[in-house]
């Protein structure tokens, strides 16, 4: 697949274009390409028909959830109808092996390790890239991992597993540096299967009784704003990529000016975060056309990355300069983003692709 691939004479918006990629990418690739994630319960009466439609319409990556979007009374058939997709996935590959190019990368946010083993069990769930593992802790981590672990290898296949970091023990500032370190050594044992790490910014709102209101972003929460630093600080030197919490108001109107879903998004993207979760179809191409990379970065970035100096090179765009030793994980980063995301054309943005985007959408 290939973002913006719909968009036809895109050199104008495009100094580099999107890359392909797929299912079977190597796994730096992947963490990068997961931009705007679409969730959808997994109670949804028509998932196959509503997946593949998100997908034409620019969700690349969809996460089906089993946890807190599913009420205890409707989580048998939240995994059915899940189970179901994934025999018809399968039914439908084995008559036509390009139907893949018509699925985004999937993933299935579990409600527990049980249900886990269960789906595992009970579904070779062809066409899935991997989980969510909500509430990520010491011990509910291992418990995750070394069942993906044990799994990929007797399948001789990789699902990846990405931990959602949301607990009380994170949040809480006298058990949070305590806590994270103990996670990131789980990750860091079974880091050939994660993907991405995500922050439960939903969850650590409620242990607060704090809920962002339409105008605020989620970094206007001290608290929580408090808590993604730690996890950055924590995550990112090592060079995990880390995703943006999700924005919880959306419009059935793709909106040029959600100034607040941008502004936290372009917020999410100084910080380092990369992908962001999003709850309606109309946000996906918001974020994802902010995930592309300015020419004036990818120039600097790709400077920085072949200098033969290791001092300080003048920028091409003759307004700072790039320090090759303490930019080069900056530029490595902006190089990836640009290869799966591509690159805009001096003096285009955001504003000019979604333009692009909803004019050949609403044909």
């Amino acid at each position: 697949m290939r973002y913006f691939n719909d968009i036809n004479n895109s050199q104008d918006i495009f100094f580099k274009t999107p890359s392909s990629y797929g299912l079977f990418s190597q796994r730096e690739e992947l963490s990068y390409a997961l931009g705007a994630c679409l969730y959808m319960p997994g109670t949804r009466e028509n998932l196959f028909k509503d997946i593949v439609f998100s997908k034409s319409m620019g969700a690349n990556t969809i996460t089906l959830c089993i946890e807190d979007s599913v009420s205890s009374d409707e989580v048998v058939q939240a995994e059915n109808n899940i189970l179901g997709l994934f025999m018809r996935i399968e039914l439908r590959l084995k008559e036509d092996s390009s139907f893949m190019d018509s699925l985004p990368l999937i993933f299935i946010r579990v409600r527990n390790v049980c249900q886990l083993q269960k789906l595992l069990n009970e579904s070779s769930l062809i066409g899935l890239c991997g989980f969510i593992f909500p509430k990520f802790d010491a011990v509910l981590g291992e418990k995750y991992f070394s069942l993906l672990k044990e799994y990929n290898k007797s399948n001789k296949r990789t699902l990846y597993g990405m931990p959602i970091l949301e607990t009380p023990h994170i949040i809480h500032k006298e058990t949070r540096i305590e806590e994270l370190l103990r996670v990131k050594q789980i990750i860091d044992y079974y880091s050939e299967y994660v993907l991405n790490i995500r922050i439960g910014g939903t969850d650590f709102s409620g242990l607060y009784s704090l809920r962002r209101g339409k105008d605020f972003t989620v970094y206007d929460l001290a608290v929580v704003k408090d808590c993604i630093s730690d996890i950055i600080n924590v995550f990112k030197r090592d060079n995990y990529v880390i995703s943006g919490v999700v924005y919880e108001y959306y419009s059935k109107i793709l909106d040029f000016n959600n100034n607040i879903l941008i502004k936290e998004t372009l917020l999410d993207r100084t910080n380092g975060l990369v992908g962001k979760t999003v709850i309606h179809p109309t946000q996906v191409n918001v974020v994802n056309s902010l995930m592309v990379v300015s020419k004036e970065n990818y120039i600097d970035a790709t400077n920085i990355i072949n200098s033969s100096l290791d001092g300080v090179i003048k920028s091409n765009y003759a307004n700072k300069m790039n320090e090759v030793k303490p930019h080069e994980k900056w530029a490595k980063e902006i190089l990836l983003k640009a290869k799966i995301m591509g690159v805009y054309e001096d003096g285009k943005s955001h504003r000019e692709l979604l333009q692009r985007i909803n004019s050949v959408q609403h044909r």
